[in-house]
C-alpha cells in the first residue's frame, strides 16, 4: 500500500468512527443493564479506542496530523491531571476510576473526552469536516426529538417523564433539553453557514422543532438558561447588525419579535398562572410551580448546603469523582425525608466539581471556559468566522453552564459540550488554508510506511486487550444482570438458576460487581417472603451475604450495601434467629456513616423490637422523629410497634401527631400531607386488623373516611369488618 493510500485509509476510517458517535444517542440497549446509558457509554469508549489505533499508525506516517499546541488544549490536558490526582486521594478511587453503569462517567469519561478532543481535531482539518460533523450531529437531534413527539401522541412512552414530561431516546427529560440546547446551537452555526435560502429555511425549522420539544420536556433548568441566553443573543444581534439588505431587516424584524415575547412571555405568564387552563396543562402548570418553597427547588438548596459541608471537609482536591454519596450519606439533612433516599450528584456544576476534585479541580473546570473564550476572541478579532456565528460560539457555553447549575453532564451532553470545544480549538489554530480548505501537506515518504503499520499493529493488540478489560468484559457483565434477574422468572428451578446465573455475572468480575450485588441483594430480600422451603432460603441468602461480606471488607464505607445487607438479615431472621445480630452490626455501620438519616433509625428500631429490647427500640424512634418531626413515617412506625406490644395510648399520640402534620402543612404541600396521613392510618388499620382487633381497625377506618377524598373502597373495608 502506498503512502497516500494509507494516509486516506487512516483519515477516512477515523473520521468514520467520529461520525457514528452522534448515532448513539438514538440507541437504546435494552438488553443491558440502564440501557439508556451503558449501551451508548461503551460505544462511545469502543468508537474513541477504535479511532486511537487509526490516529497511532496516522501520526507515525504523516506528522501534520500531530496535535497542534493550543491554549485550550493545555488547560484541557491540566484538567485531566488534576482530576486524576484527586481520584487518587480520593476517599474510593477504584469507584472514581470506573464509576458505575448507572453513570458511566469517572476518570474513564475524561480520559476518552480529552482523546476524542486530540483525535478530531488532529483530523477534522477544514471547515467542511466540521460542518459535515455538526449535520450528522443534527439530524440525529432531529430523530430524537422526533421520537420524543412520538411520546406526546401516545405511540412511545416516556419513562421517566411521568406521564407529564417527554423524554426521547435520551431517557431523561432534563437531560434531553440539555441535549437539545446543543442541537439548536449546531443548527444555528449551520444556518449562518448555509449558501443556499432552502437550507436556512431547513436549519432554522430544526431550531424551531428542538424549542418545541423542549417545551414538552418541561424542563425548568433549561427554560431558565434560554431567559438569559436567547435576550443575550438576540441584543447582541441587533446591536452588531444595521440591516444593510432586505434579507437583513428580515432577519431584525425577527430577532425583535422574539426579543419582545421574551421580555412580555414571563410577565405575562405569572399573570396567569392561577388560571385555569394554566393549571389544567400538565406543561404549564410544571412551570408554574416554581418557587423556593417547591419541593425540588428546596432539596436543591438543602443538598447544595450539604455539599457546601464537604467541600470545607476536603478543600483541595475534594473527594474524587464518583463520591458524592460519602459527602451526602455524612452531611444528611433530615429534611430531605421527602426525596429520594440517595443522591450521587449535588445537582450543580459548580458543587459537583467542588466534591469531584476540589477548588483545584474546579478553578481548571473554569479555565475551560477561560480558554474557550480567549480563543473565540482572537478568532473574531482575526474574522475567521462570521460575527453572526460567533455569537452562538459566545452564548451556547453560558446556556450550558446555566442549565448545569440544577443538572449535571452525562454522555449526551459531554461529546457535544467537547464537539463545540474541538470546533473553536480547530478555528484558532493555523486558519490560513484550513477553515475554508484543507491545507496541501507534502506526501509521506514510503519507509514510512512501514513504521506506522507497526505502530498500528502494536497500537491494535495494546488497545485491543484494552478494549475488552475496559468495555467487553463490563458489557457482559451488564448484560449478565438482565440474564440474572430473568432467571428469577424459572418455573422449574428459580433459585438455583438464579445462583448459577448470578454466579456467572459475578465471574466477569468488573466495577459492575457493585450493581450486580446490589440486585442479588434485593432478589434474597424479596425472597424470605415467598413460599420456598427455609433451606431454600437459606442458600440463596448465605450466597447473597457471602458476596455482600466479601466487598464490604474492601469498601466498608459503602453505605448502600451496609444497609442492604444489614436489611436482608435482619429480614432473615425469620429464617435463622442468629442473622438478627449480624444485621443489626451492618446497620449500626450504616448509622455511623450517615449519622441523621431517620431511614436507617427505623430499620434498626425493629431489630431491636425483634430481641424484645423495646426500650432501645423506641428510644431509636424518639431520636428518629426528633431528627425531623415533620416526617410522618417515624410517627407511622412508632404507632405500628406500639401495637405490636399493645400500647394503644403511644397509637393514639402518634395518630395525633400524624393530624397535626396534616393540618399545618402549607398550601402547597396540603395535598401530599393528606395522602401521608391516609396512607400511614391504612397501614395502622391494616396492622389492627391483622392482629385481630376489628374494633380499633373500625375506629382508624372512620378517621380515614371523614378526610378521604375516594372515601369509598376504605367504607367497604369497614362494612366487612
Amino acid at each position: 500500500m502506498t503512502a497516500g493510500k494509507l494516509t486516506k485509509f487512516y483519515v477516512w476510517g477515523i473520521k468514520i468512527l467520529i461520525l457514528v458517535i452522534p448515532f448513539l444517542s438514538l440507541w437504546i440497549a435494552r438488553s443491558l443493564y440502564f440501557p439508556y446509558i451503558t449501551g451508548r457509554n461503551f460505544g462511545f469508549r469502543i468508537l474513541v479506542e477504535l479511532a486511537l489505533i487509526l490516529w497511532i499508525g496516522l501520526l507515525f506516517l504523516d506528522k501534520s496530523y500531530r496535535p497542534k499546541q493550543s491554549l485550550l488544549l493545555w488547560v484541557l490536558i491540566i484538567f485531566t491531571v488534576i482530576v486524576g490526582l484527586a481520584d487518587l486521594s480520593g476517599v474510593n478511587p477504584y469507584h472514581s476510576f470506573w464509576s458505575s453503569y448507572e453513570r458511566m462517567e469517572g476518570y474513564l469519561m475524561i480520559l476518552h473526552l480529552l482523546a476524542y478532543f486530540l483525535i478530531v481535531t488532529s483530523v477534522f482539518r477544514s471547515k467542511k469536516d466540521w460542518l459535515m460533523l455538526f449535520n450528522v450531529f443534527m439530524v440525529v437531534g432531529v430523530l430524537v426529538g422526533g421520537y420524543g413527539i412520538l411520546q406526546v401522541l401516545g405511540i412511545e412512552e416516556a419513562i421517566q417523564g411521568g406521564g407529564v414530561r417527554i423524554d426521547g431516546t435520551i431517557g431523561n427529560p432534563t437531560y434531553l433539553a440539555a441535549y437539545l440546547l446543543f442541537i439548536i446551537a449546531l443548527a444555528g452555526i449551520l444556518f449562518f453557514n448555509a449558501k443556499h435560502r432552502f437550507l436556512k429555511y431547513l436549519y432554522g425549522t430544526v431550531i424551531l422543532f428542538s424549542f418545541i420539544v423542549i417545551y414538552f420536556a418541561a424542563s425548568r433548568g433549561i427554560t431558565l438558561a434560554f431567559l438569559v441566553a436567547l435576550p443575550l443573543f438576540l441584543v447582541l444581534y441587533l446591536f452588531l447588525f444595521r440591516g444593510a439588505n432586505d434579507e437583513e431587516r428580515i432577519y431584525k424584524k425577527i430577532a425583535l419579535t422574539i426579543l419582545a415575547a421574551l421580555i412580555l412571555l414571563p410577565i405575562v405568564f405569572w399573570l396567569v398562572k392561577d388560571a385555569r387552563f394554566v393549571e389544567e396543562s400538565n406543561v404549564l402548570s410544571r412551570f408554574a410551580s416554581i418557587s423556593f418553597d417547591e419541593t425540588t427547588i428546596r432539596s436543591r438548596f438543602t443538598i447544595w448546603s450539604m455539599s457546601w459541608q464537604g467541600v470545607k471537609e476536603r478543600p483541595l482536591l475534594g473527594w474524587g469523582q464518583e463520591n458524592y454519596i460519602q459527602v451526602f450519606s455524612k452531611y444528611f439533612n433530615p429534611r430531605l425525608y421527602d426525596q429520594e433516599p440517595w443522591f450521587d450528584r449535588a445537582h450543580n456544576i459548580i458543587f459537583d466539581w467542588l466534591i469531584n476534585a476540589g477548588i483545584l479541580g474546579f478553578i481548571s473546570y473554569l479555565s475551560i471556559f477561560v480558554a474557550f473564550y480567549l480563543g473565540l476572541k482572537e478568532i473574531l478579532k482575526r474574522n475567521v468566522i462570521p460575527k453572526k456565528e460567533g455569537i452562538i460560539l459566545l452564548v451556547v457555553p453560558i446556556a450550558y453552564f446555566l442549565q448545569n447549575i440544577f443538572v449535571f453532564d452525562n454522555f449526551n451532553t459531554y461529546v457535544l459540550f467537547f464537539s463545540i470545544l474541538g470546533y473553536v480549538n480547530f478555528l484558532g489554530r493555523d486558519s490560513d488554508g484550513l477553515v475554508h480548505g484543507e491545507k496541501k501537506q507534502s506526501a509521506p515518504e514510503s519507509r514510512e510506511v512501514s513504521t506506522s503499520l507497526i505502530a498500528g499493529g502494536l497500537a491494535l493488540v495494546v488497545v485491543g486487550l484494552i478494549i475488552y478489560a475496559v468495555n467487553v468484559k463490563p458489557w457482559r457483565q451488564a448484560s449478565g444482570i438482565i440474564r440474572s434477574l430473568q432467571a428469577t422468572a424459572n418455573t422449574t428451578d428459580p433459585i438455583n438458576t438464579t445462583i448459577e446465573s448470578f454466579k456467572e455475572t459475578f465471574g466477569f468480575n468488573t466495577f459492575g460487581n457493585t450493581e450486580t450485588m446490589e440486585q442479588l441483594l434485593k432478589i434474597g430480600d424479596l425472597l424470605i417472603g415467598q413460599d420456598f422451603p427455609a433451606e431454600t432460603k437459606l442458600s440463596f441468602i448465605n450466597f447473597a451475604a457471602s458476596r455482600a461480606e466479601d466487598y464490604l471488607e474492601k469498601f466498608p464505607k459503602d453505605i448502600r450495601v451496609q444497609l442492604m445487607l444489614g436489611t436482608l438479615y435482619q429480614n432473615a431472621s425469620t429464617v435463622e434467629a442468629d442473622y438478627l445480630f449480624k444485621g443489626r452490626d451492618h446497620l449500626q455501620s450504616a448509622l455511623e456513616l450517615s449519622p441523621k438519616k431517620q431511614q436507617i433509625y427505623l430499620v434498626l428500631a425493629e431489630n431491636y423490637l425483634r430481641s424484645q429490647e423495646i426500650g432501645k427500640a423506641f428510644e431509636l424512634l424518639d431520636q428518629a422523629i426528633a431528627l425531623e418531626p415533620n416526617n410522618p413515617d417515624p410517627h407511622t412506625v412508632k404507632a405500628l410497634m406500639a401495637i405490636l406490644i399493645g400500647r394503644y395510648d403511644l397509637v393514639v399520640a402518634s395518630i395525633n401527631e400524624l393530624d397535626k402534620l396534616r393540618l399545618e402543612a402549607s398550601p402547597e404541600m396540603a395535598g401530599r400531607a393528606l395522602g401521608n396521613y391516609i396512607n400511614a392510618l391504612d397501614r395502622i388499620a391494616g396492622l389492627y386488623r391483622r392482629a385481630n382487633e376489628p374494633e380499633k381497625a373500625k375506629v382508624i377506618l372512620l378517621q380515614i373516611i371523614k378526610v378521604a377524598p375516594n372515601p369509598e373502597p376504605y367504607q367497604e373495608i369497614l362494612d366487612g369488618l
